[in-house]
């Protein structure tokens, strides 16, 4: 029987997970490992399961919690009254706590003895038996007064098992770990420690000097205090490149080689870069995190699906989440653009293919077919603290079979559709930008002196961009690549309809272009309709003006505005009290790629005939079938 407290409290068997659905059983329990032997009073039992508050009958249902643990556990331990309160004998059970605590102290031996190796390994290992959050599932009371110092020492063993690694000469792989620890944990001197002296020996001298004065300011700035004087010893050293400081002899194991997949962009140990300039998503942001951080609850992984139109920004917020998580997950960081937006989706094999190769996996050895390489790769980031982001999927179908599986791995997805079959997600739905924060991210990009100078013109310009940041993005871009242009004239460019998306184009950001790679992946008819609805100069429409303007029967009307919205061409608001009432409305930037498209690619006659359905609809009798 397994005992685990380091992510959610459970409890397994050779069968599986036995169910602990009570939080204040898991409390009892967990509590009851901690006390290590000791007896735990019916006071402190009291306390930690209800606070200032404990109702009347209190012993009363700490009997039943203890009596439902007994039954639940059988003879594996032993839970026995002992006055004033209980005590448990585990007996043969492992406790995921106890065995971390055993493998720290094992690996701390072996690296004062010098077996840096060995002593990497080790960590490793004691790591690795961490699912997340310690604690997870049980009463604040127990979580607040216990997790800080069980996740102190989780992060001492980590700045441990860095610093073996350090003496094996991998200073060059642990900089991308490092700086994600560095941003989570800004206050950890030995850290920063060792991002400095991994930036000295990769040659990067100014990066690991400002990486001191960082530090220095944000002491200054918070605390009023200076860093230490380990740290400070340390800056000095590197200042005059002290000899001592050089990298040991390389020793480490053969790195795995970089996978190169066709057909899809895989970046492993890495993700780009975070956007500097990021704004808004506040809400999204905590959402994301929380699902990293604590959704292991009783799933085995958490799994993100952010989803939204063209242009609003769901890489970048994936991206950003990420970032801001890369301490939870310091074994690997994917990052695999999936095109689905695109005519040809990266095909999941190949994926696969790819990571398992960073996995460890030498090409001769991985199997043919999908099927094999979903296990491959699933059996390889078991167990393992690994986050991937899985960018521009392009269905359930393309992406089930690259979600890892087991405790520990996390997946962030981008998706221009609802994946709503994916089990087990939490899905966020991106709006558009308020008019604040679009504001906001137009002076991010242009400067907010300029912005103040000309206040009304960049209402103007956000305006014309409906919200959409890709949109404000490229007004910006292009307003700071010419600081001779005024706001205002910008803003009367964009106000004329007619060449609105021409303006909003730049090198290879172009609001037209990837509106229409959501529309060429549509069959015909959706296509069609597409562009004769985006005649329509309405602020919304319903399924019958649909049935008109396509002349089609309501049902065919339902099916083919469906599709549009299912692509995120078109948005369902104010819904009704059945299909048939539901309004649909587009956005102007979308409705204008349409309009262009009617153009080019609808005769007048056609266009025509739409329209005059719409305005002699009693010439034509609907068909609600």
């Amino acid at each position: 029987m397994d005992i685990r407290l380091l992510g959610p409290v459970e409890v397994w068997t050779s069968t599986g997970r036995i169910g602990l659905s009570a939080t204040k059983v898991r409390t009892v329990l967990a509590m009851l490992v901690l006390a290590r032997g000791h007896v735990v009073s019916d006071a402190k039992l009291t306390e930690t399961l209800w606070g200032d508050e404990p109702p009347a009958t209190s012993n009363a249902q700490i009997q039943t919690y203890v009596s439902r643990l007994r039954g639940t556990l059988g003879a594996a331990v032993e839970i026995r009254r002992q006055s004033p309160g209980y005590v448990m004998a585990t007996g043969t059970a492992r406790v995921d706590l106890v065995e971390f605590e055993t493998l720290v102290s094992r690996g701390q031996a072996a690296s004062s003895a010098g077996r840096a190796a060995e002593a990497a390994g080790i960590l490793r290992d004691a790591l690795a038996l961490w699912r997340g959050p310690a604690l997870s599932g049980v009463t604040e009371y127990l979580g607040d007064a216990w997790r800080p110092q069980l996740e102190e020492a989780k992060l001492a063993t980590l700045e441990d098992r860095i610093g073996a690694d350090m003496d094996l000469g991998r200073h060059d792989e642990l900089i991308s770990e490092l700086i994600g620890l560095v941003a989570t944990h800004p206050l950890r001197e030995r850290t920063r420690g060792h991002l400095m002296l991994a930036l000295y020996r990769c040659g990067r001298l100014a990066e690991a000097l400002a990486t001191y004065r960082e530090h220095r300011g944000i002491l200054a700035a918070e605390l009023g205090i200076d860093p230490g004087p380990e740290l400070e010893a340390l800056h000095r050293r590197i200042l005059a490149t002290d000899a001592s400081l050089a990298l040991p002899a390389r020793r480490a194991t053969p790195r795995p080689a970089v996978a190169e997949v066709r057909g899809a962009d895989v970046r492993p140990t890495h993700l780009p870069p975070d956007i500097a300039d990021f704004t808004g998503r506040q809400r999204e942001v905590t959402s994301i995190g929380t699902s990293l951080a604590f959704g292991t609850g009783p799933e085995p992984k958490p799994r993100v699906v952010i989803s939204g139109a063209a242009g609003v920004g769901k890489t970048t917020t994936a991206l950003h989440a990420a970032h801001r998580a890369l301490g939870e997950y310091p074994e690997g960081r994917f990052f695999v653009d999936l095109r689905g937006s695109r005519p040809r989706p990266a095909d999941p094999a190949e994926v696969l293919g790819g990571m398992v190769q960073w996995l460890g996996v030498p090409a001769r050895e991985i199997p043919y077919g999908l099927d094999a390489r979903v296990r491959l790769f699933r059996s390889r980031a078991h167990g393992r603290r690994v986050l991937v982001v899985f960018d521009d999927a392009a269905d359930e179908k393309q992406l089930r079979p690259l979600l890892p599986a087991g405790t520990g791995s996390a997946a962030i997805v981008t998706t221009r559709r609802r994946l709503t079959a994916i089990e087990g997600v939490r899905l966020i739905d991106l709006p558009m930008f308020s008019a604040a924060e679009a504001l906001d991210l137009l002076a991010k990009i242009v400067g907010r002196g300029r912005v103040a100078a000309e206040h009304a013109a960049a209402e103007r310009i956000v305006a014309s961009c409906g919200g959409l940041p890709l949109a404000v993005r490229i007004a910006g871009g292009r307003l700071a690549a010419k600081p001779h242009w005024s706001l205002c004239s910008f803003a009367d460019a964009l106000a004329d309809g007619r060449s609105r998306l021409t303006e909003l184009a730049l090198a290879d950001l172009e609001v037209r272009g990837r509106i229409e790679d959501s529309y060429c992946l549509l069959p015909e008819p959706a296509r069609r309709a597409f562009r004769l609805l985006a005649l329509l100069d309405a602020p919304r429409f319903g399924v019958w003006t649909v049935a008109l303007a396509l002349d089609a029967t309501i049902a065919r009307a339902r099916e083919l505005v469906e599709q549009l919205v299912d692509a995120r061409l078109l948005e369902a608001v104010n819904e009704g009290r059945s299909p048939n009432h539901a309004w649909y409305a587009f956005h102007d930037l979308i409705r204008a790629v349409g309009f262009d498209l009617a153009v080019r690619d609808e005769s007048s006659e056609e266009r025509w005939a739409s329209l005059n359905r719409l305005f002699r609809p009693a010439d034509r009798t609907l068909e609600t079938g």
